[in-house]
């Protein structure tokens, strides 16, 4: 059985022009699917928790962006019964630039109903220390990168420069306003094998699943979703301008080896910092900590990738 959760808004409305096309396409194939429109914020979630009750294998398809990928993969209890597929429709689509995925919707949805190869992913969380959880599948970040997202949402001009192609001048802008209002923070990092690195002025730590996060900027390469370790990619002691003209870079990987950049690999990390900074998860604002742990979810998720 497929169940489709589709996001008709996202990509400035190119999720509800594609969702016609693919639907169009299942009835003239006659195959038995149910979809799921969605209408607010935190509906996939529900809908992905609703659908871990059953007890029959069954392929779960996002139809939208990195978002809408999240909120169903948190909804998810269970990944023993999933597999899933992708259509994007969004506007980053790094899950989809990660995994090197069909970008056409009807070439997708035709390796989807008749999938050749899976990939076992390994799922993320960020945990607080209270306790909250949040399932990341392409990065989760804590400093500037989330800070960036935090202010673009924020932004009273988002959706409306969204509906005219241009949604992401509000993250240049953000981004240029967070470089230069934003303060570097000192950050402790505890390894899964004791390890502790201390970074006096930090600007940004990304635990990276994908090779990419922010619609593009290739942060950690070598990244590898079906391995057991995520790669860090740390930002720190580095000035402001110095940061201005090694960002453009990471959209290649040719950040890589400057000074300044940290890559590391491990299972598990603890970050804190010298007071609260906003962490992200694919984008999604998980809130503002000192503390925060990065961990693969116990279970791995079968995806569709060919």
């Amino acid at each position: 059985m497929y169940y489709f959760v589709v996001n008709p808004v996202s990509g400035c409305g190119k999720g509800k022009k594609i969702w016609n096309t693919i639907k169009k396409e299942l009835d003239q194939l006659s195959v038995e699917y149910k979809a799921f429109l969605l209408r607010q914020k935190g509906e996939a979630r529900t809908i992905a928790a609703s659908l871990s009750a059953l007890t029959q294998p069954f392929t779960l398809v996002v139809v939208g962006g990195d978002g809408t990928l999240n909120e169903v993969i948190g909804g998810l209890s269970s990944f023993i019964n999933v597999t899933l597929g992708c259509i994007p429709t969004g506007s980053g689509n790094d899950f989809v630039r990660g995994l090197n995925l069909e970008k056409d919707p009807l070439t997708a949805l035709h390796q989807i109903l008749h999938p050749q190869k899976l990939r076992r992913l390994k799922i993320g969380q960020t945990i607080s220390p209270s306790g909250c959880r949040s399932a990341f599948c392409v990065s989760s970040g804590i400093g500037f990168d989330a800070a960036v997202c935090n202010g673009a949402y924020r932004s009273g001009m988002k959706d409306m420069l969204n509906w005219f192609h241009l949604g992401k001048l509000v993250y240049t802008g953000t981004a240029l306003k967070q470089l230069f209002t934003s303060r570097l923070c000192p950050m402790k990092l505890t390894l899964d094998d004791g390890q502790e690195l201390v970074y006096p002025h930090t600007f940004f730590a990304a635990v990276m699943n994908l090779p990419y996060e922010g619609g593009g900027f290739r942060f950690a390469p070598d990244a590898d979703p079906c391995s057991d370790r995520f790669t860090l990619c740390i930002a720190e002691g580095l000035s402001k301008p110095r940061i201005l003209s090694i960002l453009p870079l990471a959209f290649s990987g040719r950040h890589v080896g400057k000074p300044g950049i940290h890559l590391i690999t491990c299972k598990r990390v603890v970050i804190q910092t010298g007071h609260p900074l906003c962490v992200h998860t694919d984008g999604e604002i998980f809130g503002f900590h000192e503390e925060v742990t990065f961990e693969a979810h116990p279970e791995r998720l079968n995806v569709i990738v060919a």
